[in-house]
């Protein structure tokens, strides 16, 4: 009589199985991480808003800054949420534009600003074009071949920033300057050109902050 096989019958899982629990722990898990993360991301936070430009070197003042609620989630961490939590005497190390809002990396210290603010004379139509926090560009334009130059037009700075424009009046006459930061290496040349006497154009940067088309 040829042998029967062998039945194999399934045991039902004991809660005392260790390989139960251990899934069961780790399904508990996921799904609570899962709704924290949830949470957090539709939670919202206080963070500071600009209400007016602020350039670089500008003195962080809490009149200038609003608190709204949004949802940040994982950027939290990238912005300031308090007034209280801006060191005394912080400036602004970068140009942070009306309405935006205010980056932990854009405060700091005077000495965290490689700027250097220079005043330069324009033309009316000129300091109308541009505002304050407004990106501009400084043109060298050399005297003409007849008196010695070489006439060409040369970019000496291309990441300037308007910090403040100047209306000013000289025997009934009117005359505009704008002030504006230059990078700490490029602030020799620009010296040598507004010594010199020689052209020296600010250009608004189309599409920036500031400039008028």
């Amino acid at each position: 009589m040829a042998g029967t096989a062998p039945v194999m019958r399934l045991r039902r899982p004991r809660w005392k199985d260790p390989r139960l629990i251990v899934g069961i722990i780790l399904v508990v898990a996921s799904v609570l991480m899962g709704a924290l993360l949830v949470s957090r991301l539709a939670a919202t936070v206080p963070v500071l808003v600009v209400r007016s430009p602020i350039v670089p070197g500008d003195v962080i003042d809490p009149e200038d800054l609003t608190t709204v609620q949004l949802r940040l989630g994982e950027q939290e961490d990238l912005y300031v949420g308090t007034v209280e939590a801006i060191p005394e005497g912080a400036v602004a190390t970068s140009a942070i534009q009306a309405g935006e809002l205010l980056p932990l990396s854009a405060v700091g210290q005077a000495s965290d600003v490689p700027l250097r603010p220079i005043v330069i004379p324009v033309d009316t139509t000129v300091a109308e074009s541009v505002a304050p926090g407004a990106k501009v560009e400084l043109w060298h334009t050399g005297s003409a071949p007849e008196d010695g130059g070489t006439g060409k037009a040369e970019l000496l700075v291309s990441d300037g920033i308007v910090r403040h424009i100047d209306e000013g009046s000289s025997l009934g006459m009117r005359s505009m300057s704008v002030e504006v930061l230059v990078p700490r290496d490029d602030l020799a040349a620009v010296l040598q050109v507004l010594a010199q006497e020689e052209r020296l154009d600010v250009i608004g940067v189309p599409g920036a902050y500031g400039v008028t088309p």
